[in-house]
């Protein structure tokens, strides 16, 4: 019997629990309070509002009184505020920021269906009731943090005060067409996120960021590279073309994109790409460079060539596309060496050999412009001119380039 009694006691002890702790902390609340107690029974009403034993209602009843103790803690700031005293500016923000997690856990978990399967959203107006008078506060705090390079903790102001939007407390209030300032909020956000490396954060934020018409290429990039940290492939390339799309002037999505072309020696894709950016801004010698060097790997070396002349209109001193030209005119000489008639007693040789004389000679000019250019760079332009120098009979040239290849042990 006296078992009996025992377990009975225990068993009416769990629901019990988190009843009796909320009615201690509302007896409390009618009477002024340290910050440190109400810390510590806001502390004990979210332990009790995380126990699995703990009944729905009860749960949602502990997280709104864990709402009114960091109420309270920022209604002693902001009286103090009122009366010119000295506060804590960072207590009196976070103290709005728990009062917005805590109402939108206690809505969110009294909006699921009891045990009955009934739900109750009786107390919503009331949860509006208590957040509205505070939202424009997150977003005061979230700039005042933001201000003084506490970036990680304005992050997470800025995404409270646009997640509220978002929350079925605020469904009457429309806010996501309503409020103007969400935009820039979100702008801030990505910001802040990208600088504490929050890559969730900044995909999160950086389509409504983009609506804020601020800096909206380095928004993309963000998304972007933030979607190439996390190794999403798939989202990677969609964002840098779509900021290829949308932010032509910014070159990061290009470069990036071709190099991943160039990378899985997509040369037509690159190409593509290459044609594209030249057709639509036909000024920007990078794209002449890019459409020549994937041509130069299709092995369309004419083409190439048409390509550098492009580039090189537009920047005389462009080495790397002197350099592709060079490449390509050696590879049409290689080309026509090898069908070029050796017969000497065959007129046709002689003209053959004459050709062939001009290609490299085609060649030479661009390559001598890189080595000038790149004068400690001779790995990149010596095996070249050896090549061109020796089938041009430039003895002196080609002792030269011979010398350096031995030093460079190439």
């Amino acid at each position: 019997m006296k078992r009996l009694t025992l377990l009975l006691l225990i068993i009416l002890s769990v629901p019990l629990a988190a009843e009796n702790i909320v009615r201690t902390v509302k007896d409390a609340l009618k009477r002024p309070q340290k910050r440190e107690q109400l810390v510590k029974y806001a502390e004990q009403l979210l332990a009790e509002a995380a126990k699995p034993e703990t009944k729905q209602k009860k749960r949602a009843e502990c997280l709104l009184m864990a709402a009114e103790c960091s109420k309270a803690i920022n209604n002693a700031e902001n009286e103090k505020l009122y009366l010119k005293k000295t506060y804590d500016t960072v207590v009196f923000f976070s103290s709005i920021r728990d009062i917005f997690e805590r109402v939108e856990k206690a809505d969110s978990i009294a909006a699921l269906p009891n045990e009955k399967g009934r739900v109750d959203l009786s107390g919503r107006k009331h949860h509006r009731e208590m957040l509205k008078p505070y939202r424009s506060n997150l977003l005061t705090g979230g700039k005042w943090h933001y201000q003084r390079g506490h970036t990680r903790t304005a992050y997470d102001f800025f995404d409270s005060y646009i997640d509220a939007a978002t929350h079925p407390i605020f469904a009457q209030d429309s806010l996501l067409t309503k409020d103007a300032q969400l935009p820039m909020t979100a702008y801030l956000a990505v910001f802040s996120a990208q600088k504490e490396g929050l890559l969730d954060g900044v995909i999160k934020h950086a389509p409504l960021a983009k609506l804020a018409g601020e800096r909206t290429d380095m928004v993309q990039e963000y998304y972007a590279r933030a979607w190439e940290a996390k190794g999403d492939t798939a989202q990677w390339l969609s964002a840098l073309q779509d900021g290829i799309r949308n932010n032509a002037d910014n070159l990061f999505f290009f470069t990036h994109l071709l190099n991943y072309y160039t990378s899985k020696a997509h040369w037509q894709e690159g190409l593509t790409l290459a044609d594209s950016m030249a057709t639509a801004a036909d000024t920007v010698p990078l794209f002449w460079y890019a459409k020549s060097l994937m041509l130069l790997r299709l092995d369309r070396d004419r083409e190439a060539i048409a390509a550098c002349d492009s580039c090189l209109k537009r920047a005389p001193d462009h080495v790397n596309a002197l350099y592709n030209k060079g490449v390509a005119s050696l590879n049409l000489a290689a080309a026509f060496a090898e069908t070029a008639c050796t017969d000497m007693k065959n007129p046709q040789c002689r003209k053959d050999q004459e050709t062939l004389r001009l290609l490299y000679l085609y060649a030479k000019e661009p390559m001598e412009r890189v080595r000038k250019l790149e004068p400690n760079e001779p790995k990149r332009w010596a095996p070249s001119l050896y090549r061109i120098y020796l089938h041009l009979n430039m003895g002196k040239q080609f002792d030269e380039m011979d010398r350096i290849l031995k030093t460079l042990k190439l």
